[in-house]
């Protein structure tokens, strides 16, 4: 009875055993038909590899089919694109926009410039171009933008009607001096305020002694401004005008440029001149 049993539990064992070398074997064919084929095959799938990137960065998909220029005022956007060195049909892939903005940076006019490639086919260029808020004489008219950069020479038929910048000297304006271009935008925006009260001003002086005089187009009355806390020096001098209203060519010149008066210098009249305080 035992032996039967044994040689019963013999024959499963030879059954099992008999499966697992056929998988075996099974393994070692499958592998061996995997080796040949990647040996076969492994030049033909390493150039197709290589190649799909290239098929993908080349494809006429991403050629460009539209370039948008915003915000170009001064300078059209034919010109803007033809700086870029763009044109239609080119790779998307292959445009670098901070090499692009460089170029186009170095207009006159440009004050900021952003180019974006918007996947699949676009480019767009934002500029932003710089506004004249004086003009300077140096020989040439020259334009000076807020930021009191002087920027570009004033061209036949562009807009002269900006406060002339005088009693600078060539020299000064030659070399880079931060501080005379911060007294320069002090200036200009001294300029914008007394606008935004009808007050436009026709000349911005720096005299001798470095403080700002400026005159408006209204009337010939030297406004001796000194520097800084423009708001205050505007309040007094609007007192003290509307206290002359009407009478303003009686006046040769105001000094706001103390704390807590107003100087008033008058034109001489029948053998007269003199000063008087106002506070």
């Amino acid at each position: 009875m035992k032996l039967t049993l044994y040689r019963r539990d013999n024959r499963k064992r030879n059954a099992r055993r008999a499966r697992r070398t056929l998988i075996w074997l099974g393994g070692v064919a499958m592998l061996s038909i995997l080796g040949f084929a990647a040996y076969r095959w492994h030049a033909p799938l390493a150039a197709a590899a290589a190649a799909a990137p290239a098929m993908f960065f080349e494809n006429r998909y991403f050629f460009v089919r539209e370039i948008q220029v915003r915000g170009g005022e001064k300078v059209g956007g034919g010109e803007i694109v033809a700086m870029a060195g763009l044109r239609h049909g080119m790779n998307l892939w292959k445009i670098e926009p901070r090499a692009i903005e460089k170029k186009i940076a170095k207009h006159p006019w440009v004050r900021r410039v952003l180019v974006r490639r918007e996947f699949p086919r676009r480019v767009v260029i934002e500029v932003e171009e710089r506004a004249p808020k004086a003009i300077v004489a140096l020989g040439q008219l020259y334009y000076v933008d807020a930021d009191g950069l002087i920027f570009k020479e004033v061209g036949a038929g562009e807009n002269v009607n900006f406060p002339l910048l005088t009693g600078l000297r060539p020299e000064q304006l030659a070399r880079t001096n931060p501080t005379l271009r911060g007294r320069i935008q002090d200036a200009v925006r001294l300029g914008d305020l007394m606008a935004k009260d009808s007050r436009t001003l026709s000349e911005i002086h720096f005299d001798e002694s470095g403080r700002l005089v400026v005159y408006t187009t209204a009337f010939p009355v030297a406004l001796k401004m000194g520097w800084g806390d423009w708001d205050a020096k505007l309040k007094r001098l609007d007192r003290v005008l509307a206290l002359w209203k009407g009478n303003e060519e009686r006046l040769a010149s105001l000094d706001v440029s103390f704390n807590d008066q107003v100087v008033a210098r008058l034109r001489k009249v029948q053998g007269f001149n003199g000063s008087r305080v106002q506070k």
